[in-house]
């Protein structure tokens, strides 16, 4: 029990960090090159192979918000799930990633409770992602 209050107290930390980045290109953009950076590592990747559809989904949303490409979602959502992705970059959260084995299990679970909490959206961003690689292919032949 004490963990879960760690986890969620520190992730709050995180959505107030996620508040301040959320309307700066720049900053937005430098979150979405270290996540997928910190996925190019072979232990991350095995680690979470069950969610790295759910990250990678997580990452083209950011990345397309912060483009002006995607903003069909609320700015409290945008934050939830950037918040998200700041929290599994920190090595130094509720558990610290160096702890072998153990390290990303609380990444896995903010990644899961923003999945959950922003579904909806998540599914929204998908369709329309899906619709414009269809336009984009239609375009081109």
């Amino acid at each position: 029990m004490l963990k879960k209050i760690k986890v969620f107290m520190y992730f709050r930390k995180m959505l107030r960090r996620a508040r301040t980045i959320i309307s700066d290109q720049s900053q937005s953009g430098n979150v979405v090159q270290d996540v997928r950076a910190k996925l190019q590592k072979d232990e991350i990747q095995e680690s979470l192979k069950g969610f790295m559809d759910k990250i990678q989904a997580l990452i083209r949303l950011v990345d397309q918000y912060r483009l002006g490409n995607y903003r069909e979602i609320s700015k409290k959502s945008m934050i939830t799930v950037l918040g998200g992705l700041l929290y599994f970059l920190s090595p130094v959260d509720a558990i610290p990633d160096f702890i072998a084995g153990l390290g990303l299990v609380d990444d896995v679970a903010i990644i899961g409770y923003v999945w959950k909490t922003v579904n909806q959206e998540i599914h929204q961003f998908l369709s329309w992602e899906k619709d414009e690689v269809i336009k984009e292919n239609d375009t081109i032949t």
